[in-house]
């Protein structure tokens, strides 16, 4: 009875042990007629965790901080998603790091699918994560840009063209407020990618992977007879109409997935291999 009891104790402790890494493939089929679907509506994947897209460049990346570059010389970027009120131990099962190196499994799918005709292979995302919840869901995209979405876009020209005047302050709050930028408080602007999407691995049970992917295109194919007004004039970037439709194809699963082999989720255009290694955080063994 206490050997039953003390069992029971230590399952929570040795669950927080193992971490997995995600390995997604995502490929398309180029010899299928499937048609598309034509819609006005595309899904916003933007909330997820989003490794895939390019930092935004700032006035201080050209400055040499200590701090960047550590971070640039490490392989791996990390994110810290555990209560900073918890242990260690339970901050580094709960991180999520992004990793950009292919396990061997996948370097031979990708040279293999090169190589192939049917197949095209379209992007990879890989990390590492916890098995203890929150489960992250990210974001899984290209960088073809199909749409960009900003409410916020007359609002934002109009702080912008306001934060430009000729103001002066006799106090010293008056003189940090010239250094803000008002515009900045305002949401994001919306980007839509060709090929977009989210993954998650959950675990309960068992292991769970969810997919929920689109390929989409805008509808006109014809070209414009000519340039949309630009939204500020003293800007020399042409702001075409945005689509009215888009022709899309879609792709969401969610099953049961092994650590220690190859998965592959399969649809008429889209495919995904998955493979997930298990790591045992204290002997650093994989499966």
């Amino acid at each position: 009875m206490l050997f039953f009891l003390l069992a029971q104790v230590a399952l929570p402790l040795q669950a927080q042990e193992t971490r997995y890494r995600v390995e997604l493939l995502l490929l398309t089929h180029l010899n299928n007629d499937e048609e598309p679907v034509e819609t006005a509506w595309l899904n916003d994947y933007s909330e997820a965790l989003d490794f895939l897209s390019p930092a935004e460049e700032t006035d201080e990346d050209g400055l040499e901080q200590p701090e960047a570059i550590i971070d640039a010389a490490t392989d791996a970027e990390e994110l810290p998603i555990a209560d900073s009120t918890g242990s260690g131990t339970a901050e580094y099962v709960n991180r999520i790091v992004h990793l950009e190196e292919m396990g061997e499994a996948m370097q031979e799918a990708w040279r293999r699918l090169r190589a192939s005709g049917p197949f095209r292979p379209e992007q990879y995302l890989s990390w590492e994560q916890g098995d203890q919840p929150p489960f992250p869901t990210l974001r899984i995209h290209d960088l073809d840009v199909v749409l960009t979405a900003d409410p916020w876009a007359e609002a934002r020209a109009k702080l912008e063209e306001q934060s430009g005047g000729a103001v002066v302050f006799a106090d010293a709050a008056g003189l940090d407020a010239l250094s803000e930028d008002p515009a900045a408080e305002l949401p994001a602007p919306v980007v839509y990618f060709r090929l977009d999407g989210s993954a998650s691995l959950t675990r309960s049970r068992f292991l769970h992977l969810a997919l929920d992917l689109q390929l989409r295109q805008p509808a006109e194919t014809e070209p414009l007879e000519a340039p949309y007004p630009v939204l500020n004039s003293d800007s020399r970037q042409i702001v075409l109409p945005a689509p009215a439709s888009f022709l899309v194809h879609d792709l969401k699963q969610r099953r049961q997935v092994r650590t220690g082999r190859m998965e592959y989720f399969d649809s008429p255009v889209m495919g995904v291999l998955a493979y997930i290694t298990a790591i045992d955080t204290e002997s650093g063994l994989t499966e």
